[in-house]
């Protein structure tokens, strides 16, 4: 009697065991060095992303993205904390008003470079984003490490740490 009840149990649980789901796909662009791209920053300045030789953040937002706006904070905290240690941040806003962008900024506290990619510029296309928020870490080499695509803890978490390790490497 004890022996059936236990094949009983090791079946319903072999049953639950399906298979698992596959990992989802990385980015097309991760481990490789993409050709660095120059961009005009909000204040008129040519920016070149990736920096060589820097761990470099590039986030890509919108002023209409709610999760985008309310990652900001913290990377501008773990970029006042690290640009000492060499990190480059650089926002990338996909808008095509650049008051309304420099206004958020403003509001925000933001005090890394942005620029903007109206459409016109290549930057979104360059580096494949397909929606939003999505962050970009580099390594000093140039070597695209990490991305992240979604705001929320996790995300900010996943972005303090690979920075932190990079920063150490």
């Amino acid at each position: 009697m004890r022996r059936p009840l236990g094949m009983l149990v090791i079946a319903a649980c072999l049953l639950g065991c399906g298979p698992s789901l596959p990992a989802s796909t990385p980015h097309p662009l991760l481990a490789k060095v993409p050709t660095p791209t120059e961009q005009p920053s909000l204040e008129g300045d040519l920016v070149k992303f990736p920096k060589p030789g820097q761990v470099t953040v590039i986030d890509f937002w919108s002023t209409v993205c709610e999760p985008c706006v309310k990652m900001m904070p913290a990377i501008e905290a773990l970029h006042r904390e690290h640009k000492s240690d060499g990190l480059v941040v650089v926002g990338v806003s996909i808008d095509d008003n650049p008051g309304l962008v420099e206004e958020r900024l403003k509001k925000l506290g933001v005090t890394y470079t942005n620029v903007l990619d109206d459409g016109a510029s290549s930057v979104r296309g360059a580096y494949q984003v397909d929606n939003l928020p999505t962050t970009f870490i580099f390594d000093k080499k140039g070597a695209l490490r990490v991305v992240t695509k979604g705001g929320g803890e996790d995300e900010v978490s996943k972005i303090r740490d690979a920075v932190e390790f990079l920063l150490s490497e």
